[in-house]
C-alpha cells in the first residue's frame, strides 16, 4: 500500500475532513503527512471515519489538457461513493489492519472503470483511540464507442457498437456490439454486475445472434472475492451453436457445425487460512453435451458427439505475496502481481445417469508461480496438465507450460522473453492447438499450423517513450522475433511448411489507453516471415489489441 505523495491530493484530504465536522479538531487529532508513519500503539486502533476522494478522469492542470478533457470530466457520471464503498473490505468500526487495506487497494484497481486507486490512514486519534482513513479512485473513461478495424493473419477484423463500464456511476457495465472477423459476423448484448448491492454475488447475462448460430450465457456466482471469504457459490448456463472450421496454412480446409450445451452448479468452502495463505474445496456437478453435424460446406466427417457430464471435486491453494510493480505486463500504470504459489487439482467422474456417453474420470492439475531473480528481473511460470479417460475410448492427455521472462534494461526498455509449450495425445478436433497471426507467430496467417502440439518461442524489446496521443494513448516501441512450430495432425492436408519449423520477426508500436476502462493494448506490427513458400513472401502488418502486452 503506498502512501500519498502529491500536494493537490493532501489538499483535498484536508479539504474532506474540514467538511466532515468539527470532531476530528475536538478529538485533537493527529494528521500523517506524506513522510510519517502511524505509530506502533495505533497499528490496531479502530477505524472511526472512511473519507473518499473521488477524482475526475483527466486532470485539467496538466498543460496538455484539451477541450475534450474538459469534455470528458463534464459528461463523465464519476464512480459513486455508494459503488465504491460497497466493495471495501472494512468500514467504520472495524480494528485497522494493514492487509486489509491493501488488499482493497488491489480490489479496487482490478475494476475496470477505476485507472487507479489507494487507501491511506490520514489521522489518528489518542483520546478515542481511532484512525481515519481516505480512499482515493482516480476513474477512466467508460462510454467507450466500439469502432475498431483490426488486421491480423491476412484476416481482417471490425466492431461497431458501445459499451458503458461504470452505468450511472454503479460500476456495472453494458455493451451492444456488431462484430466481423474471419469466421463469423454479428451482434452482442451484455450486461455485467461485478457486485450485486454490496453483497459480493455478480451476474452476467450476454446474448449473441451471429451469421452461423447464436449463444448466450448466464452466470450468478459469489466467488471467494477475498483471502478470508469463507464460501464461493456458482452457477453457468451457457449455449452456442456456431461454424467450426478446420485450417491448413491459414486456408479452410473444413467446416461443420458445433452445438454446445453447458451447465454448472458448484459451491465451495475455504477449510484453512493463515495470515497469508488459504486452501479451498469446491465441489460441482458439470452438463456439458457437444454434439456435430456437417453444413454446407463440409469436406470431411464432423467429429463425433460427446458428453463430459461429471461431478466433481477441487483443491484449490492461493499464496498472497503481492506486490506493486510497472513496466510489467503494462506500463506507465501499477500492476498489481502476485508472487505467492497457486495450485489447484480436479477431479471429475464421468457418469452416465447425468447423461454421459460413456463412464470415466477427468483429472486437471494446475500450478503458478511468479519469481523475482532480482531488482530488475522477474520469472513468471505456468504449467498444467489434464487428461481424461473414458471406459471404452483413447486416453487423452494434455500437458501445458508457459514460462516468460522479463527484464528492465532501464527505466525505458524492457526485455521480454517467452516459451509456450504445449503436447497433447488424442485431443478432440475442436481443441487442437493452432498457431498464427493472433496465436503467437505474428509474421504468419491465422491458423498457419494445427495440431496436438505446439511450440512458440518469442524475444521482444519494448522501448517506453515519454510519448503520448492528449493523454489518451501512451506509445511504445517495440521489435520481436518468434519462432515455432504446431504439428501432429492426421486431418490436414499435406503441403509446404507442415513439417517446419517456422521463424519471423517485425518491428511494431504499441498503444496503451491510459485513461479508459477497456485497458487492452493496440499492438501495429509490421512482420516478415523466414520461408521458402513463395505464398509468404514480403512483409505483412498486423492490427491488434489484446491482453496482456
Amino acid at each position: 500500500m503506498r502512501r500519498i505523495r502529491s500536494l493537490p491530493i493532501l489538499l483535498s484530504m484536508a479539504v474532506l475532513l474540514t467538511l466532515s465536522g468539527k470532531t476530528m479538531a475536538a478529538e485533537d487529532c493527529t494528521t500523517l503527512s506524506a513522510t510519517e508513519t502511524l505509530p506502533t500503539a495505533a497499528q490496531h486502533w479502530r477505524i472511526a471515519k472512511v473519507l473518499f476522494a473521488r477524482n475526475d478522469i483527466f486532470d485539467l492542470n496538466n498543460k496538455h489538457s484539451v477541450w475534450f478533457h474538459r469534455f470528458a470530466n463534464e459528461y463523465h457520471v464519476i464512480t459513486s461513493e455508494s459503488a465504491l464503498r460497497e466493495d471495501l473490505l472494512f468500514q467504520e468500526g472495524d480494528r485497522l489492519d494493514q492487509a486489509v487495506l491493501a488488499e482493497t487497494e488491489r480490489l479496487l484497481r482490478a475494476r475496470r472503470y477505476l485507472r487507479h486507486a489507494e487507501i491511506t490512514i490520514y489521522a489518528y486519534c489518542p483520546a478515542s483511540q481511532t484512525v481515519q482513513v481516505t480512499v482515493q479512485t482516480w476513474d477512466n473513461w467508460s462510454l467507450l464507442p466500439r469502432i475498431s478495424l483490426g488486421h491480423t493473419g491476412g484476416a481482417t477484423k471490425a466492431n461497431l457498437g458501445l459499451a458503458e463500464d461504470n452505468l450511472w456511476g454503479t460500476g456495472n457495465q453494458a455493451q451492444i456490439e456488431y462484430f466481423t472477423d474471419s469466421e463469423r459476423d454479428g451482434y452482442k448484448l451484455q450486461f455485467h454486475s461485478p457486485n450485486i448491492s454490496g453483497s459480493h454475488w455478480q451476474t452476467t447475462m450476454q446474448y449473441a445472434d451471429t451469421s452461423d448460430g447464436e449463444s448466450y450465457r448466464l452466470n450468478l456466482a459469489k466467488p471467494f472475492y477475498r483471502l478470508s471469504s469463507e464460501r464461493a457459490y456458482n452457477l453457468d448456463i451457457f449455449k452456442e451453436i456456431k461454424d467450426i472450421s478446420e485450417y491448413a496454412r491459414g486456408d479452410v480446409y473444413n467446416e461443420y457445425k458445433s452445438n454446445q450445451q453447458l451447465i454448472e452448479l458448484s459451491s465451495g468452502w475455504s477449510f484453512w487460512r493463515d495470515s497469508d495463505s488459504v486452501q479451498h474445496l469446491n465441489t460441482g456437478v458439470t452438463l456439458d453435451e457437444r454434439k456435430f453435424d456437417l453444413n454446407n460446406d463440409s469436406t470431411q466427417p464432423p467429429p463425433e458427439n460427446r458428453d463430459l457430464s461429471q461431478v466433481w471435486l477441487s483443491w484449490e491453494f492461493l499464496q498472497s505475496d503481492y506486490r506493486e510493480l510497472t513496466n510489467f505486463f503494462l506500463w506507465n500504470r501499477v500492476e498489481d502481481v502476485n508472487f505467492g504459489w497457486q495450485a489447484s487439482l480436479r477431479l471429475g467422474r464421468l457418469l452416465e445417469s447425468l447423461g454421459a456417453d460413456q463412464g470415466g474420470w477427468h483429472w486437471q492439475a494446475k500450478v503458478q508461480k511468479n519469481f523475482e531473480i532480482n531488482d530488475i528481473s522477474w520469472l513468471v511460470g505456468q504449467i498444467s496438465y489434464s487428461q481424461l479417460h473414458r471406459n471404452q475410448l483413447q486416453e487423452q492427455q494434455l500437458f501445458q507450460s508457459e514460462l516468460r521472462y522479463v527484464r528492465h534494461l532501464s527505466a525505458q526498455q524492457v526485455l521480454i522473453a517467452q516459451l509456450q509449450w504445449s503436447v497433447g495425445k488424442n485431443l478432440f478436433r475442436d481443441q487442437r492447438m493452432t498457431i498464427g497471426g493472433d496465436e503467437g507467430m505474428r509474421a504468419f496467417p491465422l491458423y498457419y499450423q494445427t495440431g496436438d502440439k505446439a511450440a512458440i518461442a518469442s524475444l521482444e524489446y519494448r522501448y517506453i517513450t515519454h510519448w503520448h496521443v492528449y493523454q489518451l494513448l501512451d506509445v511504445a516501441l517495440a521489435g520481436f522475433i518468434d519462432a515455432g512450430r504446431a504439428w501432429d495432425n492426421p486431418q490436414r492436408p499435406a503441403g509446404p511448411d507442415d513439417d517446419q519449423n517456422l521463424a519471423g520477426y517485425g518491428i511494431g508500436i504499441r498503444l496503451l489507453p491510459s485513461h479508459s476502462s477497456r485497458g487492452s493494448v493496440i499492438s501495429i506490427d509490421l512482420a516478415k516471415p523466414v520461408s521458402d513458400n513463395p505464398e509468404l513472401s514480403g512483409w505483412r502488418w498486423r492490427l491488434i489489441a489484446k491482453k496482456p502486452f
